[in-house]
């Protein structure tokens, strides 16, 4: 286990304290919230840059530092969702991307294929991100056109991954026939 999937494996538990903080009231639990966020992005940004840079990249990385974005940020919106600053049909959409797009990473593994971020799919990280972290600071506003941005992003960065569904089911299709023979 190298340090850099440790980072992601926290990042995939932050939502606990996160949410913890939001819904237990104490002095300053917004801001207590809202830095174990930060605080749980920044592994994000870092668990990449140790990974690439000890040239320890492993497919068991790629594939948990999308489900721990994924988890956080789905916790996120529902929190959000849940205290009124975001509407539910917009998280809705995001969350049914995510799942989609994870389940056609599962898909893809299965044919020994392991689909790492693209660039459609870092933009969509950073832009939802940037919009909660906004929503967490109080500005609904601002918060409201950058989660709009994020939508935009997140629908985009689904039709990137989505388009290729036709050419992984083919892959796969040929890995169920071996399945079923040998079954």
């Amino acid at each position: 286990m190298t340090f850099a999937n440790q980072l992601t494996l926290v990042r995939l538990v932050a939502f606990v304290p996160i949410m913890a903080a939001l819904y237990l009231q104490f002095p300053g639990n917004r801001t207590v919230a809202t830095a174990v966020y930060v605080a749980a992005i920044l592994t994000d940004y870092l668990d990449g840059i140790l990974a690439r840079r000890s040239g320890k990249v492993t497919a068991f990385g790629k594939l948990m530092d999308s489900v721990a974005d994924k988890a956080l940020i789905c916790t996120m919106f529902f929190a959000l969702v849940g205290e009124g600053s975001m509407p539910a049909w917009m998280a809705g959409l995001m969350v049914v991307r995510e799942f989609a797009v994870t389940g056609l990473r599962m898909v893809a593994l299965e044919s020994g294929e392991v689909i790492s971020a693209n660039s459609w799919g870092k933009a969509k990280m950073v832009s939802q991100s940037a919009a909660v972290f906004i929503l967490l600071l109080g500005y609904a506003t601002i918060g409201y056109w950058a989660m709009v941005l994020a939508m935009i992003l997140t629908l985009l960065s689904g039709w990137s991954y989505l388009k290729d569904t036709p050419r992984i089911l083919a892959a796969t299709a040929g890995e169920d026939k071996k399945v079923r023979v040998g079954s």
